[in-house]
């Protein structure tokens, strides 16, 4: 009888011991709060840095697109104003002329340097096109070059100009 009274005995301590461990420590729900606080800050701390890194990854890489475009133009500008030749003298206004009489040209030098993959005229990169052309001449003995010094510059966005590409070159006559 004493085995069956010491048999219950065990079984009910097993069952009180059982019942602490079912109920919920009244810190519990406190200490869930703050480990949710401090993964939520934790999470920011990373988080925010690789976003930061994105965002500058991408506007270095529009940039480094618009410069590419711009030193395309200027290159391609340089090539008709070569192959205009030393006396062109063109009456255009706008980044079309091969106008090569010494000033700065043209009038009207805006010129689309990237238009963002979009049809929409407001999101495009303007910039200022335009060359100044120098009469240059030296002599040798027995020989006098006459040359004109070219300059091509784009400088971009027109309004604040932040970045800017340029090709110097001599046209001989």
């Amino acid at each position: 009888m004493e085995r069956s009274i010491r048999k219950g005995r065990a079984m009910r301590r097993r069952r009180s011991i059982m019942r602490l461990f079912r109920r919920p420590l009244k810190s519990a729900s406190g200490a869930a709060l703050i480990e949710i606080l401090m993964s939520t800050v934790i999470l920011g701390i990373v988080i925010v840095p690789i976003f930061d890194t994105l965002v500058a990854g991408r506007m270095l890489t529009a940039r480094r697109g618009e410069r590419r475009m711009a030193h395309h133009l200027v290159a391609r500008k340089t090539e008709q104003l070569l192959n205009a030749g030393y006396g062109s003298m063109d009456a255009g206004s706008d980044v079309t002329s091969t106008d090569m009489s010494a000033g700065s040209h043209p009038t009207n030098p805006s010129i689309v340097v990237n238009t963002r993959g979009d049809t929409t005229a407001l999101n495009d990169v303007v910039g200022n096109l335009t060359w100044d052309v120098q009469p240059i001449a030296w002599s040798s003995p027995g020989d006098t070059v006459h040359a004109k010094q070219v300059e091509v510059k784009l400088v971009w966005p027109a309004q604040t100009p932040r970045d800017s590409v340029s090709i110097t070159t001599l046209i001989g006559a």
